[in-house]
């Protein structure tokens, strides 16, 4: 009888140690990804072209033809948020893993002045430079909406990969990533962070 609780005794005790050791090491995994800054590890630059024509219903139209062809540059950058990691699971040496969404940022949005197209025919005015930067509003939606064609987000989950591998590797384990979700349009757009 002595014999058998001594054995139930030492298995409670090795579970409970295995379960804390397991804890211990995934916390540690936890703060190795929060000690790296966020990076955008993937760049791009992006040039749209915005237009803007007279209404064919504007009765401006019968004093001369007003249009203009505005481009408009950008940079954009893409990178993965390690320390926004929250699917972390431990099972003996190997770690599975699930990366957080990529974050998306649009910078130094400008006007490209030297590659204005305009043409004013007629009485009508040029365009002022308060109109070309009101039609210049409309390049970051373009830009938004062309981020699918960029291909900034695999590369941005590959490097991922990599710096958490080096980590689970430098710990002594495994690595094992769950499946890369692929975002379209729509969701790369609702990736696209706000400038502060």
């Amino acid at each position: 009888m002595r014999k058998s609780s001594v054995i139930l005794m030492l298995v409670m005790i090795f579970s409970l140690s295995s379960c804390s050791c397991k804890k211990e090491k995934e916390q540690e995994l936890r703060e190795s990804f929060n000690s790296i800054p966020m990076l955008y590890t993937v760049e791009a630059v992006t040039q749209v072209y915005v237009e803007s024509m007279d209404s064919e219903e504007s009765l401006k139209r019968y004093f001369g033809s007003r249009n203009i062809i505005v481009p408009v540059s950008a940079n954009v950058k893409a990178g993965i948020d390690l320390s926004k990691m929250e699917d972390i699971k431990i099972e003996g040496n190997t770690v599975y893993v699930t990366l957080p969404d990529p974050e998306i940022e649009i910078e130094s949005s400008r006007i490209v002045y030297s590659g204005i197209v305009s043409n004013v025919t007629g009485l009508r005015q040029g365009f002022s430079d308060e109109e070309i930067t009101a039609i210049s509003q409309a390049g970051r939606k373009k830009i938004e909406k062309n981020l699918d064609n960029l291909g900034l987000i695999e590369p941005a989950q590959k490097q991922a990969e990599a710096a958490i591998t080096a980590i689970v590797e430098k710990a002594g384990m495994n690595v094992v990533f769950k499946k890369r979700p692929v975002y379209r349009e729509k969701e790369l757009i609702q990736l696209v962070k706000e400038n502060e």
